[in-house]
Formats: C-alpha cells, sequence, structure tokens
C-alpha cells in the first residue's frame, strides 16, 4: 500500500471516528442548545464523509476506541467546554490541511473534496464562534494565580523540611503566605486590568485571587492530614506537578503552545526553586539551632 493509499484509509477512518465523536458529545449535559445543534450537524456531515471516503478505498475499519471517546468525555469535565471546543477546532483545522495535500486524477473526485474541505471549515468556524470568549480573556490571570502561588508556596513547604518539625505548623505557615499572597496578587491584578482595554479590573482581580486560594488550599491539605513532614512534603509536590500538568493542558490548548515544552521549563522551575530553598532552610537550622 503507497503513501496516497495510506492517506486516504486513514482519513476514512478519522471521519467514521469524528461522526462518532461529535455524536457522543451532543449528547452531554451542560452543552447548550447551539453548540449541540452544531455538533450533530458536524457529526452528519462527518459520516457523509466517510461514506465518500469508504466508497473510494474500501471498507475501511470502521470501530472506534471507547477509549478515545472517554478521553474527550473526560475533556469536557475536566477543562470545560471551552477547551474542548478549541481542540475540535484544531482538530478540524488539522484535517483542512490533509485534504488541502490530497491530489486526484479526475474531476469528479475534485468536486466532492472541495465539498468535504467547505464543511471542515464551517465546522472549525461554527466550533471558534461557540467559545466562551470570557473565559479565554481572563485565562492569563488565572495561570498567573496559579503560577506563582505553585512557585512560592513549594519553595515555602521545601524550606520547611529544613526549618520545621511539625507538619500542621509548616502547613499552616504555607496556607497563611498564600493568603497574603492572594491578596497582593489581586491588587496588582487589579491595578494590572485597568490599563487592558476589554478586561474588568474585578474579575481580573477575582479570578487570580480565587486561582490562588484554590492553589494553596490544595498544596496545604497533605500537611494537615498527614503528620509526617515529609510524606506530607512528597504528596504536596504531587500535587503541584499535577496541576501544572492541567494548566498547561489547558493554556497549550487555548493559546497553542507546546505542550511538552511549557510543563517541562515549569516544572523544572519549580524543583529548582524548590532544591534552593531546601538547601537554605537547612543550612539556617544548622547554623542558627532553629526548630519551630
Amino acid at each position: 500500500m503507497n503513501s496516497q493509499s495510506s492517506l486516504l484509509l486513514e482519513m476514512c477512518r478519522d471521519e467514521f471516528e469524528s461522526h462518532k465523536i461529535y455524536r457522543v458529545l451532543a449528547r452531554l449535559p451542560l452543552v447548550n442548545e447551539r453548540i449541540r445543534v452544531a455538533l450533530l450537524k458536524a457529526s452528519e456531515d462527518e459520516y457523509r464523509h466517510y461514506l465518500f471516503w469508504r466508497g473510494v478505498v474500501g471498507e475501511c475499519k470502521s470501530s472506534v476506541s471507547m477509549l478515545k471517546i472517554f478521553a474527550f468525555v473526560a475533556m469536557f469535565y475536566l477543562f470545560g467546554l471551552t477547551v474542548l471546543l478549541k481542540f475540535l477546532e484544531s482538530k478540524e483545522s488539522m484535517s483542512i490541511k490533509i485534504y488541502g495535500d490530497v491530489s486526484w486524477p479526475g474531476p469528479g473526485y475534485e468536486k466532492e473534496l472541495s465539498r468535504i474541505i467547505d464543511d471542515e471549515e464551517r465546522h472549525e468556524e461554527e466550533f471558534a464562534a461557540s467559545i466562551s470568549e470570557a473565559r479565554v480573556r481572563y485565562i492569563s490571570f488565572i495561570t498567573l494565580g496559579i503560577s506563582d502561588a505553585l512557585v512560592e508556596l513549594t519553595g515555602i513547604y521545601t524550606g520547611a523540611l529544613g526549618a520545621f518539625e511539625n507538619s500542621v505548623k509548616a502547613g499552616l505557615t504555607g496556607f497563611l503566605a498564600g493568603v497574603a499572597a492572594a491578596i497582593s496578587m489581586a491588587i496588582a491584578a487589579y491595578s494590572q486590568a485597568k490599563h487592558e482595554a476589554g478586561k474588568s479590573p474585578g474579575y481580573s482581580a477575582l479570578y487570580t485571587f480565587i486561582a490562588y486560594i484554590a492553589t494553596s488550599i490544595l498544596l496545604a491539605l497533605p500537611y494537615f492530614l498527614i503528620q509526617n513532614l515529609y510524606t506530607a512534603f512528597t504528596i504536596m509536590l504531587v500535587l503541584a506537578i499535577a496541576i501544572v500538568a492541567y494548566m498547561t493542558f489547558y493554556a497549550s490548548v487555548l493559546q497553542k503552545v507546546n505542550y511538552l515544552r511549557e510543563f517541562a521549563l515549569t516544572t523544572a522551575l519549580i524543583l529548582g526553586v524548590s532544591l534552593l530553598l531546601y538547601i537554605l532552610g537547612s543550612t539556617l537550622r544548622k547554623f542558627l539551632g532553629i526548630e519551630i
């Protein structure tokens, strides 16, 4: 099988898969009527495309991985409709690019291919138009609050390994520092938004504050639930990296940045700051005899 035939077979499978996925997503609760209609129409179009490709390449395997469907449903519940629609928009954009590279010997095929490309472009436009701009508009403030909280609080908790003996005291210190920093960051976000067009200073401050406080609570929880300081620290670090993975995926879909690179950079920054502050905390405890 040559590369052209392999590409056509892959497109045939992809169209049937998209048909099934869009239909499942359209039936999810919390999906508004406008988006539901767009998804169902896209599902019908994709099935028509599948029938066309099947007529070209012959019967192609039409089974759909339940794991992939589950991944899309999980994306909806974990990241919200905005991220899901943005992901579907990029998926349609990729299909358009692939179809643009296909060449046909007959005029009849070219006409149908042109129609398929028009359908894919319409899907992309409909998904893009359905995206909640309010969420996208304030994602930078949410990211700022979470990123700052992760770097600052993981640093504090790492330093606590060398300065504290009690996990509750370490957790309380980190949480109170988080509350103070959240207020400070919210004020800074308010001031920044006053100079940015199309952004409400109040909402900017609120999103930043909530993001910072939520992160502070999550990172502090292990210290209030687990007595062993090192076990609590390990769980806190796992939670921090999980939050980084979550937010990096969110940003990579909305802002089209490289996921692995951003995740590696942010994780390296957190671990680097943590190591530095652990050394500092251990040194202070050793030479000053501080135990809290």
